[in-house]
């Protein structure tokens, strides 16, 4: 049996908080129960799966990963809840986007794994994204209220 590993996000007294979990890729639906009661909004990338594996010569892990399983077994409890799982669009740039001044990179490669921005804000390139998606999230979620 594989893991599934995703960033999910919760707002808590107007404070949304990143969170990290793993879960199996069992047909059991208690992971998934369990983030829906959770959260109030989950927060993910529009990725394109098909166009990444050929793409980015990754190839079968990809496919291998779950995240289309992951995220409408997560819609479907998510929507018995009447709670919301917001996309982000897959062209938001949210890597190459400092989550701490808004500054964009043109050039960043996959290989840059640490953010540095002239503001000084240096971090992991995924934790940085991850913050982007989120706020990105939050931004498509007001708009939509």
């Amino acid at each position: 049996m594989t893991a599934v590993r995703m960033k999910l996000y919760r707002p808590i007294s107007e404070k949304w908080k990143l969170k990290s979990v793993t879960v199996s890729r069992e047909p059991s639906g208690k992971y998934f129960a369990s983030l829906a009661e959770s959260f109030d909004a989950v927060c993910v990338e529009d990725l394109n799966l098909k166009g990444m594996a050929g793409g980015l010569h990754l190839g079968k892990g990809v496919h291998d990963n779950g995240y289309g399983l992951f995220l409408s077994m997560l819609e479907y409890k998510l929507e018995e809840r009447g709670k919301y799982l917001i996309k982000v669009d897959r062209y938001f740039a949210s890597s190459k986007i400092c989550s701490v001044c808004g500054n964009k990179k043109e050039e960043l490669s996959l290989s840059d794994r640490i953010y540095y921005c002239e503001c000084g804000n240096r971090m992991d390139r995924d934790a940085n994204a991850a913050v982007n998606i989120m706020n990105e999230g939050k931004r498509i979620f007001a708009e939509c209220a």
